[in-house]
């Protein structure tokens, strides 16, 4: 890898240009955990509920037809909002392993592990403590009036067994806390990120990057499911570009480019598309899934390499909500479950509302106290992981010449 072609000499000043940092990923990034908070909200109306994240089911009620089967989709799209999530993890995680590439540096792998496995695990495991204090301080109901997301989708029970999986990020889905299906996939992509980097590094040299795309998009034609392999291919569409994007030393353009906040809203538009009517059939949902996917792929390219909607998203507010997106994420599914429980006697269309203002304090203690401590300990874990392990290469390496030279 150290030797592609794509890569400066480590002499040159690309090579000692420090690493851009994508800023508008981070607003992009707000904005998704916005949706998502949205869509879990809406998922509190049983007419809605019904709908999920499941294209092609048809709600009763003329506006609840309109907010599910037309572009109007996009404002509570938290299945494609996740999958917008893990191409910005495809494209951050393979970033910088990207940049030290261009600098002829290697990427410190025994830094890696520890810290990504910290980064993820304490704050998801707080997460999932927070969900159960919570359905201990209110239970949750099979009353099934409250509609199928609220008591299919949350069960009232709290297993050893099944407790201790979730704290381990074992199983795919039946979480206490639902959101953490996807840390389960940002896992195992986090597990097997050399070898991807390793795939993307050798299309990349033979010219052939294009290829990994064009696989991760035949997938759910093939499927019919973006989400086959863990979601390995919606992560393999960020590694590449995020490989491109590092070798890049000025990856983000001086000024946005005329054009590129349309073709962003083309793309917006376009990731409904298996939402509209007359894509039920099971064809139709097997292209629609693919052009949602190439939308929501094209849409990060156009954000970075376009400065499509850059206003929006350097904006003061979308950044802050970039910076505790992560935090919103884990949080505020307990907080809109407990909602909804403690105020049945009213609409759940008020959640609109109360949702965001109870999330909004937790989601800054959350931040404040679990995820930026634990991204410092992450670090700190990788220094030392890293640290040891030099120790312990250069002891390795003096014990050899010792031994050569006792032979001698």
């Amino acid at each position: 890898m150290s030797s592609s072609p794509a890569s400066p000499p480590p002499s040159s000043p690309s090579s000692r240009r420090p690493a851009v940092r994508l800023v508008e990923l981070d607003g992009l990034r707000g904005l998704a955990a916005v949706v998502v908070l949205i869509h879990h909200v809406l998922e509190t109306v049983p007419a809605l509920a019904e709908v999920g994240a499941r294209p092609g089911v048809v709600p009763a009620g003329t506006f609840n037809r309109i907010l599910t089967q037309s572009p109007l989709h996009l404002l509570w799209a938290g299945h494609e909002a996740v999958l917008i999530f893990f191409v910005l993890s495809g494209v951050a995680l393979t970033y910088p392993v990207a940049r030290r590439h261009a600098q002829g540096r290697r990427f410190d792998w025994v830094d890696y592990a520890p810290r990504r496995f910290v980064r993820l695990w304490l704050p998801a495991a707080a997460s999932t403590t927070f969900a159960v204090i919570a359905m201990l301080l209110i239970p949750r109901s099979t009353n099934p009036v409250l509609g199928h997301w609220m008591t299919v989708t949350h069960p009232t029970g709290l297993g050893a067994r099944q407790m201790l999986m979730e704290y381990l990020l074992i199983p795919k889905h039946a979480y206490r806390n639902t959101v953490l299906w996807s840390l389960h996939a940002e896992a195992i992509f986090s597990f097997v990120l050399p070898l991807m980097i390793l795939g993307v590094a050798l299309c990349a040299r033979w010219r052939i990057s294009w290829l990994p795309v064009a696989a991760a998009l035949a997938v759910p034609v093939i499927t019919a499911s973006p989400g086959s392999g863990s979601y390995l291919p919606v992560f393999t569409v960020g590694a590449v570009m995020g490989w491109a994007w590092g070798h890049d030393p000025a990856p983000v353009p001086e000024r946005p480019r005329p054009w590129a906040t349309a073709q962003a809203l083309v793309c917006l538009v376009l990731i409904t598309l298996a939402w509209w009517p007359g894509m039920e059939s099971h064809t139709a949902q097997r292209v629609a899934n693919a052009v949602t996917l190439a939308a929501a792929a094209y849409l990060v390219h156009l954000v970075v390499r376009a400065g499509a909607l850059r206003g929006l998203l350097r904006s003061r507010t979308v950044q802050y909500l970039g910076l505790m997106s992560f935090s919103l994420y884990l949080v505020h599914e307990p907080v809109v479950v407990s909602l909804r429980l403690l105020t049945q006697s009213i609409s759940p269309w008020w959640l609109l509302i109360l949702a965001p203002l109870v999330s909004a304090p937790l989601t800054w203690l959350f931040q404040r106290y679990i995820e930026a401590p634990s991204h410092r300990l992450a670090r700190r874990t990788g220094a030392l992981a890293s640290a040891r392990f030099t120790q312990w290469s250069e002891r390795r390496r003096a014990g050899r010449r010792v031994s050569r030279a006792g032979g001698v």
